[in-house]
């Protein structure tokens, strides 16, 4: 969740600047039926897959969709979808005890809360924490400055996130089984939270794919996301956040990496490898 400074920077800043510099709508989701959205390839790749470029030439979607190559996930694609897992079922947990308990027994709520059972990872045990520690600050925030809240209003206010929103990403020519996470900041925002990693230029690219997706979904527009980085140190989160402007170039530079991903598998062009292939990378 962003803090008090940064919602502040979103509402007063990047959402304002977003809907000043607007996006053609012929890059908006809904206008998937003609191009440049419209996919020329039948080959729904994941979203991940024409997102991500830890394989610089993308050798790695080749060997999987043409050769058929299976690879095994290290333990940094592990440690990232154990943590992923974590987060998505303490959010489920903190909802299911602020509605059981009420706006009206907070600190009901913040014993149940705290009441998760202890996971094995020292660093979900970290990021449980973090979380508890973060939603009992909010929580007595948003009862001091709004003591008659309702216990609906309250879970909204305090968790305005949904985690894991399934999406069919046919319309973009994309797989038909997505899944990503959203912030409700007044209007809709992706959400993408990477562990463990460096900042990378294709990051972005991830909340424009979803953007796009979002609005073939349901048509409303979704011009803001927002990359939450998390790394441990000595046993403790450390956050960054880089907002985001899911303007047209960013927009337009997904769909054509869309394509040229997907050419690749529909005709079977090898690539090549790169030369500084990642860990997972096949060769």
């Amino acid at each position: 969740m962003p803090t008090a400074e940064e919602k502040k920077r979103l509402l007063r800043g990047t959402i304002p600047r977003a809907r000043k510099l607007g996006v053609d709508d012929t890059l908006r989701g809904w206008s998937w039926s003609a191009p440049p959205l419209l996919s020329p390839y039948e080959v729904p790749l994941g979203l991940s897959e024409v997102a991500n470029a830890y394989c610089a030439t993308g050798r790695d979607i080749y060997a999987r969709r043409v050769l058929g190559a299976e690879t095994e996930p290290n333990e940094k694609m592990i440690l990232g979808s154990a943590l992923h897992s974590t987060l998505r079922e303490w959010t489920v947990h903190a909802k299911r005890k602020l509605y059981e308990s009420g706006a009206e027994d907070i600190e009901r709520a913040v014993r149940e809360i705290r009441a998760f059972p202890e996971p094995d990872l020292p660093e979900a045990r970290s990021l449980v924490a973090y979380e508890a520690d973060a939603i009992e600050f909010r929580l007595r925030e948003a009862i001091s400055q709004f003591p008659r809240i309702g216990t609906d209003a309250l879970v909204a206010q305090v968790l305005p996130v949904t985690l894991g929103q399934m999406l069919d990403g046919a319309f973009l020519g994309l797989s038909r089984r997505l899944s990503t996470d959203l912030l409700n900041l007044g209007e809709p925002a992706v959400l993408n939270i990477i562990f463990n990693d460096e900042k990378r230029s294709f990051h972005p690219l991830t909340l424009a794919g979803y953007a796009l997706v979002l609005e073939a979904v349901y048509e409303f527009p979704v011009d803001v996301g927002v990359t939450v980085y998390a790394s441990f140190r000595n046993g403790r989160l450390q956050i960054e956040r880089e907002f985001a402007v899911l303007g047209d170039e960013l927009r337009m530079e997904f769909i054509e990496v869309r394509d040229e991903k997907q050419r690749m598998v529909a005709d079977e062009l090898d690539p090549g490898p790169c030369e500084e292939c990642e860990a997972w990378c096949s060769k």
